[in-house]
């Protein structure tokens, strides 16, 4: 019967004889109907005969509908016990759809219930429900009035309840996708799609990865705004990194892998499920939101370094970028997100150096530092394996991080990524470095675009040599840059000239070109040529011949005659590549020798450099300098006459300098081209062949001996200087000291070549000193042609060229670099010397004035290394490294930690040159060799393995014992401070600490113990010179880095005790930190560096202000679960707030009631004001934002203590200070006569000493009502405002014009009135005011601020006439009168007097 059922419906069904089926249907009981539906439930044709069963009935019979509903029943209830194909299921579901609006209330509840129960069963194969409850929810809106279970309600009123109870219930993680499925299609309110969006982020941490990228779909389809979207994507942040990312980074901090452990996951499909999630949330949200609404969201993360820059959340958001979705037509400037990006990661290395410097920060940070070199090789990592959704957006935000101004850390960061990314992803190179030269080329003032291509080149040099266009663009560019612009440019065509012939010969055509250019330009070239020079071997110097048949590799040298070149082009010659090119470019190079003398040292420079570099040069360079070094001395050869003291032998000055009647051309230096000679003899001599270099030895040691035996006729030093006799000493003096190099670089034990450098230094000093006394004859010639000439034009004609006689007979620049120091360091102070014998070095290491030249001169050498320009690269240079280590390790082990003994036993300014030049040296390694301090000290400080004391404790025990003897000394006279050098001494050498301070790390023994010694230190000893106040500054720095609390009031304290306080009844009891070194030697200095401290203090506290209102945010997003995490979390990190900034407040209030000195000091306490109160307003602001009375993340007890702290007594102090101000100013005003007194003047210190005021009392003033407006939301009756000081109208404006006319008019009616003289003092003022309104608004808001108390309702007169005589002292200070005492006081008048 049941078989028969169906086939008639379903032919009555198609035949449309509806009529019919509706007779049949009556006919047919519910059992019968249920049944047949029931066997048809499990065929593919199920939906017609459900199709005609719904049509055949009749909404209109009671009876009908009773049946259709049994059958929908027995539907709901086979699709939980009959298998079926999703499609059938969903097709009868849309099927039922459209009859939903013809069932009753009951009917419709049923289904609602029956849905809501197949929800918490859980069924997987079941979720027929998720597409039949929305409609369902639907069809019951509209219903005006329904009654479900006894109760009467609206159909609005069951949707908000159901969904209330969806939401409730408990979600089986089997059915986590249909659900999200079911609440997209529902329309949620935003609230509502919040709560559903937090319940499924907390759901989902449970789901396998397989399950996750589909109900990410979902999740991301129901996100509408910014802010939805945020909550799955900080859960899918939890669950990656849970389950992978956790894993990753603690394989890649070990050396070691648990291989033993079993994860629930393999990696492979968390990868694929988040590249997938990915895909999702760029096609989600490509259309429905841009990069600002994503932008605008997330400036609530901005200062949360931790949840941003993860691999997830960085993939998250580069994959929402414009260029990252359109990398070909997308403008990088106008993308928002990458900049974004930038800010973060500034931010997370600004808390990297905040944790380095103050222990608060580091106790405040909750959790370690993002290591983004870790989260970028992972995502390197990922690309490789070919997984590109955010390749295009990972490479922009690399060079929006490499073109961050002023920020070294970011644009090293992108520089190691893009090396990192080159090399495994090769095919991008390309594109890449044709960016990145572009920028090189555009942006000329930022160096991390050559550097970066510098540090391309050589980590990937086959990747960058075949860019052979873009490399040959930038080449051609050399010919219109500036010359240092090119030079520093060409370093990444350095790695390149080994591998690429091509690239060689191009940049050799490019330079070729320049040597006729401009002299930047030329000095360009010179330098390319050396550099080419530098790598060229037999391997890499082939040159592509013209002609097939010739056999050498170039058709032309320049300069050398064909038999040479066919010599050396020999194919039987094993070095012919090489010689060939090197005399070619050495051909080109002998055009220097006819030009400027900034050419010529250029290429001395270079050439020595790249000899230095390439031994192989040496022979090729001789040959090349032999003749032209000969040119300036005039002696006969070898072969005719005999080498002793009678052969002629004179220096040719006229190829050295020309002269003029107004000033002297230096065509060379002689000196440096001895120096260069030197360099080459002394590598020339482990191998000694390709090249006679018999006569420039002859000719160097002709000279030595003439010099040293006093047979060389040198320029006679007596008046009157000339142009022509000061450019001579010059070039004799270089010339000694390039005689001394050469004695230095051949000297060895078996000869006596160091003996000569005595001798000659002697010479050196005997032409220094005349030329300092041709420069005094200058200055004296000066005076005397002012006195003795009345002509005007005479005057300024004498004195023009007085002036330049000043500059050209100045001390010349010593050519002696690191290394001839270095063995002249190793000469003057080692027992010892591998290169000359001890008896040959004692009577050098006795002779102080050489000591201390030699000292000085190091000093000032290694200083010009921090000078050097971008383009010699030194900060890469190993070999500048080493020769710096050397020299500080020489300066270290023999002076340094002999110091007591050398200022003791052998010179006390010696001493002070050492410690100078020691300084020098740690700074310029700090500056330089940042990242290698440390290796840099291991070199020279050889306490682990001597077992010896560190660096940081020897100098700590030299400036004990420096101050032992200062103070043991009874004759304050004879004090080691009461001399020059002896009051730099110390200072020096903290200056030194302090840098070494700086790079120990706040965990080590010695950060601690370093504290400890300065507290000792300055609680010990009273310092004469005022600058070793810096050595407050080395103390708190230390201070902040080892403790915490209370500190910086006591300092501020004992300031008031050696300045003077305004008010002793404010002055705190409790004792001083005792400090002998804050005395009135050093207050002024201490006064700035705790300024600034309190400022860095302050800067810290906003930043953890804007943390704490990102971490706030994040409290409202989370799922409930993590939501007591978060928020005790902020509640920790506001009272670390709170705290710091009770102690900052403490600071400020004993600061406040010190007498400090107006002008800086006094501005620099007022800025520290407005900034103190900024925070603070922004503190109030945090609590105020989001705050309800009755919720549990309210004002913590530490904020109520912080407002009883600066509510009162901090604005009293403070208006305590202006009236000191304003008291200090007119009382040195009032002690000038009359006649004397400047009123502009006046008016000019008043507006400048009073010009922050008004800033101050607004800060105050926003301050109070912040704090007003969140008592008020508190509802605690005012208790907060309670706390406040308010202050009273200080000033107002009266319209002066206004004000006349009334008082004329009054005349004019009535002769009655009687006008007081007050009345017309207050008239004139106010018409002095009228013409005063010209200058600008601020100056006359200052202006009425100063004129306070004549406009004011309370003003304060001051003290009697005896009272100012016994206050006015040296530092202006005032004690300010109380209450009583200023009402018995006559009444200060400041009004002009009366006009009679």
């Amino acid at each position: 019967m049941s078989g028969t059922l169906d086939v008639r419906v379903c032919k009555l069904g198609e035949k449309n004889q509806v009529d019919e089926l509706r007779e049949l249907i009556k006919k047919t009981t519910i059992k019968e109907l249920t049944t047949a539906l029931k066997a048809r439930l499990p065929r593919s044709d199920c939906i017609n005969f459900w199709n005609y069963l719904l049509l055949a009935c009749d909404v209109n019979n009671a009876e009908t509908r009773e049946k259709r509903f049994a059958c929908v029943q027995c539907f709901l209830e086979g699709l939980r016990t009959i298998e079926m194909s999703y499609k059938l299921s969903v097709d009868l579901i849309t099927r039922l759809h459209q009859d939903l609006p013809s069932f009753s209330s009951d009917e419709l509840n049923w289904i609602l219930e029956h849905c809501v129960d197949d929800m918490r069963a859980g069924d997987a194969k079941c979720v027929a429900w998720k597409d039949l409850l929305p409609e369902t929810l639907l069809v019951l809106i509209t219903k005006p009035r329904l009654v479900i279970n006894g109760i009467a309600m609206a159909g609005n009123e069951l949707r908000d309840s159901t969904v209330r109870n969806l939401c409730t219930m408990r979600w089986p993680s089997s059915i986590l996708t249909p659900i999200a499925d079911m609440f997209s299609t529902l329309k949620l309110n935003n609230g509502e799609r919040l709560t559903v969006l937090n319940k499924f982020s907390g759901a989902l941490q449970d789901l396998s990865p397989m399950e996750l990228p589909a109900l990410c779909y979902q999740l991301f389809s129901m996100c509408q705004s910014a802010t939805q979207l945020i909550i799955p994507l900080l859960a899918l942040e939890k669950y990656f990194y849970r389950n992978y990312y956790k894993r990753l980074f603690s394989d890649m901090s070990s050396n070691s892998t648990d291989f033993d452990s079993i994860d629930n996951y393999s990696d492979k499909e968390l990868r694929e499920a988040e590249e997938t999630v990915l895909h999702h949330l760029n096609y989600c949200t490509m259309y429905l939101l841009n990069e600002q609404h994503i932008s605008i969201m997330l400036r609530n993360f901005l200062y949360m370094p931790d949840v941003i820059l993860t691999p997830f959340m960085l993939s998250a958001i580069i994959s929402m970028t414009s260029v990252n979705r359109d990398p070909e037509s997308a403008r990088p400037s106008s993308c928002i997100l990458l900049p974004f990006l930038r800010n973060v990661i500034k931010h997370n290395e600004d808390e990297r150096t905040l944790a380095d410097h103050s222990v608060w920060c580091r106790d405040t940070l909750q959790r370690q530092q993002v290591d983004l070199h870790q989260v970028f090789t992972v995502l390197i990592d990922q690309n490789k394996d070919g997984k590109d959704v955010i390749t295009p957006g990972l490479v922009h935000l690399a060079f929006t991080l490499l073109k961050a101004q002023n920020s070294p850390k970011l644009n090293t960061l992108a520089i190691t990524f893009l090396t990192k990314f080159i090399r495994r992803r090769f095919m991008f190179g390309q594109g890449i470095i044709k960016r990145i030269a572009e920028w090189m080329v555009v942006d000329q003032v930022q160096n991390q675009f050559s550097e970066c291509l510098t540090m391309l080149s050589v980590a990937d040099t086959y990747t960058v040599s075949e860019c052979l266009e873009t490399i040959t663009d930038v080449m051609e560019d050399f010919l219109w840059l500036p010359g240092e612009q090119s030079m520093r440019m060409m370093n990444f065509i350095l790695p390149l000239l080994k591998l690429s012939n091509r690239v060689r010969d191009a940049l050799i055509e490019v330079l070729r070109k320049a040597m006729t250019k401009d002299l930047r330009i030329r000095r360009m070239a010179i330098f390319g040529f050396c550099m080419i020079l530098k790598q060229l071997n037999n391997s890499n110097s082939v040159r592509p011949s013209q002609n097939a048949s010739s056999f050498c590799t170039q058709h032309n040298i320049s300069g050398y005659s064909m038999m040479t070149q066919s010599s050396l082009g020999s194919r039987s010659n094993p070095q012919r590549n090489f010689d060939m090119l090197t005399l070619e470019i050495i051909g080109i190079l002998r055009s220097c020798f006819d030009q400027q003398l900034e050419i010529r040292r250029t290429l001395y420079e270079n050439l020595q450099r790249a000899v230095e570099l390439n031994a192989k040069l040496v022979p090729h360079v001789l040959q090349f300098v032999d003749f032209h070094l000969r040119s300036f001395f005039d002696t006969p050869p070898a072969d005719q006459v005999g080498d002793d003291l009678d052969t002629r032998f004179n220096i040719n000055y006229e190829q050295l300098i020309g002269s003029n009647d107004d000033y002297a051309e230096l065509k060379d230096n002689l000196g440096c081209l001895v120096q260069f000679v030197s360099y080459c003899l002394a590598i020339f001599e482990r191998v000694p062949s390709g090249c006679d270099v018999r006569e420039m030895r002859r000719l160097l040691t002709l000279c030595i001996q003439r010099l040293v035996a006093n047979r060389l006729s040198l320029e006679d030093t007596v008046a009157p200087a000339t142009h022509l006799k000061c450019a001579r000493i010059q070039q004799e003096l270089n010339l000694i000291e390039g005689l001394i190099s050469h004695s230095l670089l051949t000297s060895k034990p078996n000869n006596d070549d160091i003996k000569h450098v005595l001798p000659l230094f002697k010479q050196h000093q005997k032409l220094l000193k005349g030329l300092h006394g041709l420069a005094d004859s200058s200055k004296k010639s000066q005076k005397q042609s002012k006195s003795n000439t009345n002509d005007s034009n005479l005057t300024v004609n004498v004195s023009v060229s007085t002036a330049k006689l000043k500059d050209i007979c100045k001390h010349p620049e010593n050519i002696w670099d690191l290394n001839i120091l270095e063995r002249l360091l190793h000469v003057l102070h080692d027992d010892l010397v591998p290169f000359a014998t001890a008896e040959n070095t004692s009577q050098l290491r006795s002779y102080e004035p050489l000591v201390r030249y030699v000292l000085e001169i190091t000093a000032q050498k290694v200083k010009a290394i921090r000078e050097e320009p971008d383009y010699k690269q030194l900060s890469f240079s190993k070999r500048t490294l080493k020769l710096l280590t050397d020299i500080t390790k020489v300066i270290y082990e023999r002076c340094i930690r002999r110091l007591p003994d050398l200022w003791r036993d052998f010179d006390l300014e010696s001493a002070a040159l050492a410690a100078h030049c020691f300084m020098e040296c740690i700074r310029t390694a700090h500056e330089t060799f940042a990242k290698r301090f440390k290796e840099f000290v291991k070199g020279f400080d050889m306490a682990i393995v001597n077992r010896s004391k560190e660096v940081t404790y020897v100098l700590q025990g030299v400036l004990d014992q420096f101050m032992k003897e200062e103070d043991s000394n009874d004759n304050p006279a004879e004090a080691l401070s009461t001399d020059r050098n002896g009051a730099k001494l110390p200072v020096y050498l903290m200056e030194s600490l302090e840098i070494l301070y700086d790079h120990i790390g706040y965990g080590e023994r010695a950060t601690i113990d370093s504290y400890t010694w300065l507290l000792e230190f300055c609680q010990s000893w009273e310092v004469r010179n005022p600058e070793m106040g810096i050595v407050h500054r080395v103390l708190f720095a230390q201070r902040q880095k080892t403790h915490s609390g209370l500190f910086f009031d006591a300092v501020a304290r004992q300031l008031g005790h050696v300045l003077g306080n305004q008010n002793d009844d404010n002055v705190n009891q409790e004792s001083d930190l005792g400090l002998k070194t804050l005395d009135m030697n050093t207050t002024a200095s201490c006064l700035q560096y705790i300024y600034a401290v309190v400022q860095k203090q302050l800067e810290d506290v906003d930043y953890f202000i804007n943390k704490a209102n990102n971490l706030k945010y994040k409290c409202n997003i989370v799922p409930e679960t993590d939501r007591v995490y978060y928020r005790g979390n902020l509640e920790t990190l506001e009272g670390s707030i709170c705290t710091q900034l009770i102690l900052i407040t403490r600071t400020v209030l004993e600061l406040t009631n010190v007498c400090i000195p107006l002008g800086s000091h006094m501005d620099g306490l007022m800025k520290l004001l407005i900034q103190l109160y900024t925070c603070l307003k922004n503190l109030a602001r945090h609590y105020l934002v989001g705050y309800s009375a009755d919720s549990s993340n309210g004002m913590s007890n530490k904020f109520e203590q912080l407002l009883r702290n600066v509510g009162k007594p901090l604005p009293a102090n403070i208006y305590q200070l202006i009236s000191y101000v304003e008291y200090n100013i007119l009382d040195d005003h009032s002690k000038e006569p009359a006649a004397k007194r400047k009123p502009q003047v006046e008016r000019a210190k008043v507006l400048r000493e009073t010009r922050l005021i008004p800033k101050v009392i607004l800060a105050i003033e926003n301050f109070n009502k912040h704090i007003i407006l969140l008592s008020k939301k508190a509802k605690t009756n005012d208790r907060l405002a309670n706390y406040l000081h308010f202050g009273a109208v200080r000033d107002f404006n009266i319209k002066s014009g206004d004000l006349k006319a009334v008082i004329e008019r009054t005349y004019s009616h009535s002769s009655q009135i009687e006008v007081s003289d007050s009345n017309l003092e207050n008239v004139e003022d106010d018409e002095d005011q009228e013409e005063e309104q010209q200058e600008p608004a601020s100056e006359d808001e200052h202006d009425s601020n100063v004129e306070e108390s004549a406009e004011v309702e309370e003003e304060q007169p001051p003290p009697p006439k005896k009272q100012q005589e016994t206050t006015r002292k040296a530092l202006r200070r005032r004690r300010v009168p109380n209450e009583d005492a200023e009402e018995s006081q006559p009444k200060r008048r400041r009004g002009r007097p009366t006009k009679k």
